[in-house]
């Protein structure tokens, strides 16, 4: 195996960030400083970070339905509620991928896997699935103006779709398919239109849904499911 793949199955980085790492010559194998980018490691290697020895260990695809209220972080912190209530199993090295803010619910992803996880959060080459709900009536003229898409903090936000779902007498819910994961790039959608956006829902992460999970919940990715999603992702072929 590569060594930046190998650093990035850990879960110490992305695979960009490890050839970085290893060029700066904080990677060792073998007690060998290592700065040779290509370089292979194998299952008896020893291989280090700054001294600290790393493992790549199976990966792990958790897909979880992380309710309102609630941090996207596995830490405890004691103040506020966070994913370690409903995942108390999670070891060293997995990462929050695509994370919501406190506020929003909706399906996000617990990983080793830092590559998967730096393509989910910081690319946007994953299409993500949300239900909007605006304050007031959304109209057609509205709708028409999100789908141009729109610019936040330098970077183009540019829906697949957007769909109006459903009205009531005070709100209105629309769909966008949207390669984001920024909340406030998602909110800047509702001024735009002249609509406060009331909640964040995202129902779809790419090919993976939230049917069958509970508020809370989670469950394993099947490795078809993980196969696909690194596909999406641009890490497999």
């Amino acid at each position: 195996m590569r060594l930046q793949k190998f650093l990035a199955q850990a879960g110490v980085s992305s695979r960009r960030r490890a050839e970085a790492l290893i060029a700066s010559g904080a990677v060792r194998v073998n007690d060998v400083v290592v700065t040779t980018l290509g370089s292979n490691v194998g299952s008896h290697d020893r291989v280090e970070v700054d001294g600290r020895r790393v493992t790549a260990d199976a990966p792990i695809y958790r897909l979880m339905l992380k309710p309102r209220a609630c941090l996207a972080t596995l830490a405890p912190t004691g103040a506020r509620p966070t994913l370690a209530r409903y995942m108390r199993d999670a070891e060293p090295g997995w990462q929050v991928a695509a994370p919501l803010d406190f506020p929003a619910e909706g399906v996000l992803l617990v990983t080793n896997d830092g590559a998967v996880a730096q393509a989910l959060t910081k690319t946007g080459r994953v299409s993500m699935t949300y239900h909007l709900k605006f304050q007031g009536l959304v109209g057609d003229n509205d709708v028409e103006r999100l789908a141009r898409g729109w610019t936040w903090e330098g970077r183009r936000v540019s829906p697949e779709k957007v769909e109006q779902l459903a009205v009531t007498e005070k709100n209105s819910w629309v769909e966008m398919v949207v390669g984001e994961t920024r909340p406030r790039a998602l909110k800047a959608a509702g001024d735009i239109i002249r609509h406060s956006l009331l909640k964040i829902s995202r129902v779809r992460l790419g090919g993976l849904s939230f049917e069958g999970l509970r508020m809370g919940g989670w469950r394993d990715l099947t490795k078809v499911e993980a196969a696909d999603l690194r596909k999406r992702a641009g890490l497999e072929k």
